[in-house]
C-alpha cells in the first residue's frame, strides 16, 4: 500500500513538470489541457489504475509466486518472507543494488514489449483499446487502462522480478516508477532524442504508437526501451509528427467510464478467432 500511495506523490511532482514541458514544448498546436470538463474520464483512470488496480496486481503476483514457492516446496510465514525467500535463494542477491535495479528493469521491458505485443491481437485488444481511446494524448491519459488489461500486463512483468529473486525494494518500487514513467511517455512534448530514439522510449516514438494512421499500426511496443522495437521489426518513426489518436472502427468505444469498462467485456465474450490487429 505504501509503495502505490508514492504514485500519488510522484504524480504531485511530475505531472505538473510533464505540464510545463507541454507548454513550453508543445508536440501540435492542440495540446490537451488537463482540466477540461472532457477530461474527467482520465482523471477517473488515475483513482482505478494505480490505487484499484495496483492493489490487485500486488495481490495476483504475491499469490501466483507463493504458488510456485510450494511446487518447490518452500515454506513462508507472510509477504515480505515469501519476497525473502526467492531473494535468499537467488544468484544475484549479492549484487550492488544498483546493478540489480538496471537488470530488473532491462528484463521487466523486455517481457512488457511482449505482453504489449499480445494485448494488441484481436483477441485481447478490445481490453488493451481502453488505453487507446484516448483521442486528447498527453500525460494525463497514461493511466487510461481496463484493469484486466492492467492486471494482466502488470503480472506478467513483475512476477518474474519477484521469482528471479531481485532486492524486495527493487519488486515493490518497480511498478509505481513504470507508471510514473508512462506520463513521461504520453506527454505531448517534442521529444524524439536523436539517435537514442533506437534505444529509449520517447514521447515522439510512443505517439506514433498511439496514432490513426495506417503505417502506424503494429509500431513502438517497447516501454522504456525502443530497441526491443528496433530487434523485432516493429520500430516506426516517420519524419512527420503523429496528430490523431484513438480507435476507429469496430474496436472503438464510447466516452464514458462505465461504457469503457463494460463493453470491452461483451466485446471479448462474443469474440471470434481473427487475425492480429497489429502483430
Amino acid at each position: 500500500m505504501i509503495s502505490w500511495a508514492l504514485v500519488y506523490v510522484g504524480l504531485a511532482v511530475v505531472a505538473p513538470l510533464c505540464a510545463l514541458a507541454q507548454h513550453l514544448w508543445p508536440a501540435d498546436d492542440a495540446t490537451p489541457r488537463a482540466f477540461e470538463r472532457s477530461r474527467g474520464v482520465d482523471w477517473a483512470y488515475w483513482l482505478i489504475t494505480p490505487l484499484g488496480t495496483g492493489l490487485l496486481t500486488r495481490a495476483a503476483t504475491l499469490g501466483a509466486a507463493a504458488v510456485v514457492a510450494f511446487a518447490l516446496g518452500w515454506s513462508f510465514h507472510d509477504a515480505n518472507d515469501l519476497l525473502e525467500v526467492f531473494h535468499a535463494r537467488s544468484p544475484i542477491a549479492g549484487w550492488p543494488i544498483a546493478a540489480q535495479f538496471v537488470l530488473a528493469l532491462v528484463l521487466a521491458d523486455f517481457v512488457s514489449y511482449w505482453s504489449h505485443r499480445l494485448r494488441h491481437h484481436a483477441r485481447f485488444f478490445p481490453l488493451h483499446a481502453v488505453h487507446h481511446s484516448a483521442e486528447k494524448l498527453d500525460w494525463l491519459a497514461a493511466a487510461r487502462l481496463h484493469p484486466l488489461d492492467d492486471l494482466a500486463d502488470n503480472v506478467a512483468v513483475t512476477l518474474p522480478v519477484l521469482v528471479l529473486g531481485f532486492d524486495p525494494r527493487i519488486f515493490l518500487a518497480l511498478g509505481p516508477l513504470l507508471i510514473l514513467h508512462t506520463l513521461y511517455l504520453h506527454a505531448s512534448v517534442r521529444l524524439s532524442l536523436g539517435p537514442l530514439r533506437f534505444v529509449i522510449a520517447s514521447p515522439d516514438f510512443h505517439r506514433w504508437h498511439h496514432a490513426v494512421e495506417l503505417e502506424a499500426q503494429g509500431a513502438n511496443f517497447g516501454g522504456v526501451f525502443s530497441i526491443w522495437d528496433v530487434l523485432f521489426g516493429t520500430f516506426r518513426m516517420p519524419s512527420e509528427r503523429a496528430t490523431r489518436f484513438g480507435v476507429v472502427g469496430p474496436d472503438a468505444l464510447p466516452e464514458s467510464l462505465g461504457a469503457q469498462l463494460i463493453t470491452p467485456l461483451k466485446r471479448l465474450a462474443r469474440q471470434p478467432d481473427s487475425a492480429s490487429r497489429a502483430s
